[in-house]
C-alpha cells in the first residue's frame, strides 16, 4: 500500500527508482537533502534567534549561553553513533529508519514551539526548543554520515564532503533568512510553522529511496535486510567499544581531535559574538544581520562545492589545511586590529564573510581525512567521535564568548580567536593530517 500510494504521489515508476547504493545521483542527491535539513535547525539556533534576542536587548552573555546551550546536542554525537553502530531496523537499512525517524522528531519539535511560542525574554524556553532540534539534527546527521561511509565509495568521498558541507550552509543561509524576515515582521509561532512545514516537505524526496536494493521502504512495506546490513551491524557493545578505543589509541589521532576542537572557535565567534557586535555595536537590525549572515552562509556554501576537492587533489590534506587555516587565523587578526582603531560595517562584512568561507573549508578537508580512517562496521561511533569533540568545543567557545567581550570588548574576542586557532594549527601540524603527498584518486568535484 505503502508503495501504491508513493506511486500516486512521486509518479508511477516510483517502484523502479534506484537504491542508494546503486545511483551516484540519488546518493548524492538524498545525501545535499539531508544537510540541508540539518542547516534549519543551526540557522535558527546561530543566526535569526540570536540576532532576534540582540535586538530585543538581551546581552552577550545571555547569548553565548543561548547559543551554548542550543548547540549542546551536537557534542553528543557519539552517544548517537553508538546506538546507532548497535540497533537498526534492519531491513530499512542500517541508517534510513534513524533518519527518517529524526526527521519526523524534527518537524514536530517544530509544531511545539509554534504553539508555546515562547517571547524573546523567555530565553531558557527558547534554548529548551533550539536543543530539541538541534538533538534532532544530530541523529539525522550522525545516521546520515555513517550512511555515507557505508555507501559512498572512497573516490568520491571528497566530492560527497563538499556537498555535505555545502548544502549545510545553504540550509543555514535558507533558515537564517526566513526566520530572520519572519522574526522581524511576525512571530516565532509563524516562524516554527514555516520551517516545520519545510522539513516535512523535502523529508518526502528521502523517503522513497532505499538504502540498498531489496529492502522495505516503510516498516510495513515488503522487503528483507541486505546482506552488507546483516554483515556490518554490530549485535554487542563490546566490539563497539574496543574498535573506538583502538581507533583513538594512537597519539596523533589524539592531536588531531584536539587541533580540529581548536579549530571550532571562529566558529564560535560567529554563532556567539557576530549577532552582538553587528546589532549593539554597530547599530544593525536584527533582519538586516540575518541577511548578511545568510548570505555569507552562501557565500561559503559556494566555495565549498568545489575548492576542497580542487585543493586536496592538488596540494594534498596537509598543505590545504595549512593554507586555510593561516587564512583564517589573519582575517581574525585583521578584525581586532581594525575593530581597536576604527570600527565600520565594511570591515565587519569583509571578515564576517572570510570567517564563514574559511572556517567551513578548514573543517571539511579535516573531516576528509576523519572519514578515511572510520571503518565501515563502526562508522556511525567513529565519524560522530570525531564530530563529537570539535562540537563541544564549539559549545563551549560560544558559551563563554560573552565573558570575553565583558572582560576585553570585540578586540580581544577577535585577538582571542586567532589565537586559539593557532593553537589548533600547530596541534595538527603535529599530527601530520593526512600525508603530504597530493592526491592521486579519481576523485571528481562533479555530480555526474
Amino acid at each position: 500500500m505503502t508503495e501504491a500510494l508513493a506511486a500516486g504521489v512521486f509518479g508511477a515508476k516510483t517502484r523502479a527508482l534506484p537504491a542508494l547504493s546503486e545511483s551516484r545521483i540519488a546518493r548524492f542527491a538524498a545525501i545535499i537533502i539531508l544537510y540541508f535539513l540539518q542547516g534549519v535547525p543551526t540557522g535558527l539556533s546561530t543566526i535569526a534567534i540570536p540576532a532576534w534576542l540582540a535586538a530585543n536587548g538581551a546581552t552577550p552573555i545571555e547569548i553565548g549561553a543561548f547559543v551554548g546551550t542550543a548547540l549542546l546536542p551536537w557534542s553528543t554525537k557519539l552517544l548517537n553513533g553508538l546506538l546507532m553502530d548497535r540497533f537498526a531496523f534492519k531491513p530499512m537499512g542500517r541508517r534510513r529508519g534513524w533518519i527518517l525517524l529524526a526527521q519526523f522528531a524534527m518537524a514536530l519539535t517544530f509544531v511545539a514551539m509554534a504553539l508555546a511560542a515562547p517571547s524573546a525574554s523567555q530565553i531558557a524556553t527558547l534554548a529548551a526548543f533550539c536543543f530539541a532540534l538541534n538533538l534532532c539534527a544530530t541523529f539525522n546527521d550522525v545516521a546520515v554520515d555513517g550512511m555515507t561511509v557505508d555507501i559512498v565509495p572512497e573516490t568520491e568521498r571528497t566530492a560527497v564532503n563538499s556537498c555535505m558541507f555545502a548544502a549545510q550552509s545553504a540550509g543555514i543561509a535558507a533558515a537564517a533568512f526566513i526566520a530572520g524576515q519572519l522574526l522581524s515582521s511576525g512571530t516565532l509561532a509563524s516562524t516554527a510553522l514555516f520551517l516545520g512545514a519545510l522539513v516535512t516537505i523535502v523529508s518526502l524526496f528521502v523517503a522513497i529511496f532505499r538504502e540498498r536494493p531489496g529492502e522495505r521502504l516503510m516498516p510495513w512495506s515488503n522487503g528483507r535486510a541486505s546482506r552488507q546490513c546483516e554483515e556490518r551491524q554490530q549485535s554487542a557493545w563490546r566490539p563497539i567499544v574496543l574498535g573506538i578505543f583502538k581507533a583513538v589509541a594512537d597519539q596523533r589521532t589524539i592531536l588531531f581531535l584536539a587541533g580540529m576542537a581548536m579549530m571550532q572557535v571562529t566558529f564560535s565567534f560567529i554563532d556567539a559574538v557576530s549577532p552582538t557586535l553587528a546589532v549593539q555595536r554597530l547599530g544593525w537590525g536584527s533582519a538586516d544581520y540575518s541577511s548578511l549572515a545568510a548570505g555569507s552562509s552562501l557565500v561559503a556554501a559556494g566555495a565549498a562545492l568545489f575548492l576542497p576537492t580542487l585543493l586536496v587533489h592538488f596540494m594534498g590534506l596537509t598543505i590545504t589545511v595549512r593554507i586555510l587555516s593561516c587564512v583564517l587565523v589573519a582575517l581574525n587578526v585583521i578584525g581586532g586590529i581594525v575593530f581597536s582603531l576604527a570600527p565600520s560595517d565594511t570591515a565587519f562584512v569583509f571578515v564576517l564573510v572570510g570567517q564563514q568561507a574559511f572556517a567551513l573549508l578548514v573543517m571539511i578537508v579535516l573531516l576528509v581525512w576523519a572519514m578515511r580512517i572510520c571503518e565501515p562496521a563502526l562508522a556511525a561511533s567513529l565519524f560522530a567521535l570525531f564530530m563529537a569533540v570539535p562540537n563541544f568545543a564549539r559549545s563551549t567557545f560560544s558559551g563563554i564568548s560573552g565573558w570575553v567581550i565583558d572582560a576585553g570588548g570585540y578586540p580581544a574576542a577577535f585577538l582571542s580567536t586567532a589565537a586559539i586557532s593557532l593553537l589548533g594549527l600547530f596541534l595538527l601540524s603535529l599530527a601530520k593530517v593526512g600525508g603530504d603527498a597530493p592526491s592521486t584518486s579519481a576523485e571528481t568535484p562533479a555530480i555526474a
